[in-house]
């Protein structure tokens, strides 16, 4: 208890040097703090974008899609994938599950012809689970008046949905028409006309220069499908319970599954390059936290040489003065990250209450508004970060005084 009190006093006596420890400590605690939540607000994003922007939590396909581009259409697609899919949506864990059909082929207009990526999708189910409803773009209007919208339901209407790139390749508008071609699966070539219902504002320029998406069944006509589809999506009702479930209904259907985050590359990516820059962010401020709290505290020994001298004659251990030290250390990192922690909080908030709209990041067509999340696990490694990094600055001049001799100490100027 006396060492505890004599640290105390001690950091208490050099207010100055403390003011300006301290100031350096919670600049690290909210530099890691913040970035952490900033970090966690791109992961949750990146994730729910992955998620629903057309992969569901898990799929069910060939993996050999995987491996390389197919010879010809559906070549590695699921021959009973509609079954398969209506198996699924029966089981109490699935809340939906959307048939998928890939393939490529060339769009035609007014003598133009471009190389595309199309997909085919259920045009009432995806709606509900995916955010699809989201990348539909205000285009020019068509003769009728008639805006970009969502594909119809209507079995028998023939509809395309182009990315805005695509659209504007080929000179094409809402309400204009189209031909697609591309072969079926035994490989002989096929056509559709179809009638362009919107325009799709994908998020990545290279997307929306060869994306385009129609129904399953305007897909099963230009492909001869026969009800093969090359994935299906599935949208499970509680997603904790991914791990469990997944080995489970791949095993009822009789086909390979890959969860999302196999399947989500970019997030993959980003994701590692994230926590890259956060490491050597926090190895940077840990660096200048421990030169800024060693230099004060060596300091604070140098000037207090008499006073350890004076303290060892009256019968104090070298462990005393060694701990009386590194208390000073740890109590230095206990108020820094306290008032860390209240600065984090204010400016979370003061930012997430402006609704900043950041730029578009690289090979994305938009921004999206900055929500630093809440992250109690980021704030507990930044407090034990800078809990490390002050006890081994603490270390050398603790060090230092524990081995002052008495002698030296009380003749020491």
């Amino acid at each position: 208890m006396l060492t505890l009190r004599l640290a105390l006093r001690n950091i208490m006596r050099q207010r100055r040097r403390t003011v300006l420890t301290l100031l350096v400590l919670v600049t690290g605690y909210v530099g890691l703090a913040m970035a952490g939540g900033f970090i966690s607000q791109s992961f949750s994003g990146l994730a729910d974008g992955a998620i629903h922007g057309g992969i569901g939590h898990f799929q069910i396909l060939d993996t050999r899609t995987l491996e390389g581009d197919e010879a010809q259409s559906l070549e590695f697609a699921i021959p009973d994938g509609e079954k398969l899919a209506e198996l699924l949506r029966m089981d109490n864990a699935v809340l939906e599950v959307l048939p998928r059909i890939e393939f490529m082929g060339l769009a035609t207009a007014d003598g133009r012809s471009i190389a595309f990526m199309g997909t085919g999708v259920d045009p009432v189910r995806e709606p509900v689970h995916m955010a699809c409803l989201d990348q539909v773009k205000d285009g020019s209007k068509a003769p009728g008046g008639e805006g970009s919208r969502w594909l119809s339901a209507d079995p028998g209407s023939m509809e395309v949905l182009l990315g805005v790139g695509l659209a504007r390749s080929l000179g094409v508008s809402v309400g204009d028409d189209i031909t697609l071609l591309a072969t079926t699966q035994e490989g002989t070539l096929n056509a559709v006309d179809a009638e362009v219902a919107g325009l799709l504002d994908l998020g990545l320029k290279e997307a929306n220069d060869r994306f385009l998406t129609i129904s399953c069944h305007t897909a099963d006509l230009l492909l001869d499908s026969n009800g093969a589809r090359s994935r299906l999506s599935v949208v499970l009702k509680n997603p904790k319970n991914l791990k469990k479930e997944m080995p489970r209904l791949s095993a009822l259907v009789g086909h390979p599954a890959k969860p999302w985050t196999e399947l989500a590359t970019f997030y993959r990516q980003v994701k590692l390059l994230y926590l890259a820059i956060f490491g050597f962010m926090g190895i940077v401020l840990g660096f200048v936290v421990v030169l800024s709290t060693a230099n004060a505290l060596l300091m604070s020994v140098m000037e207090r040489v008499r006073e350890f001298g004076t303290l060892r004659a009256l019968g104090m251990q070298p462990k005393m003065l060694f701990a009386m030290v590194q208390l000073e250390g740890a109590m230095l990192g206990i108020i820094g990250s306290a008032a860390g922690l209240a600065v984090t909080m204010l400016l979370r908030f003061a930012l997430n209450s402006l609704h900043i709209q950041l730029p578009a990041p690289p090979g994305l067509s938009h921004g999206y508004e900055l929500n630093i999340h809440f992250v109690p696990l980021v704030y507990l490694l930044s407090f034990l970060g800078l809990q490390l990094a002050v006890q081994i600055s603490a270390w050398l001049p603790a060090r230092r005084s524990a081995k002052l001799r008495v002698t030296e100490a009380l003749r020491h100027v």
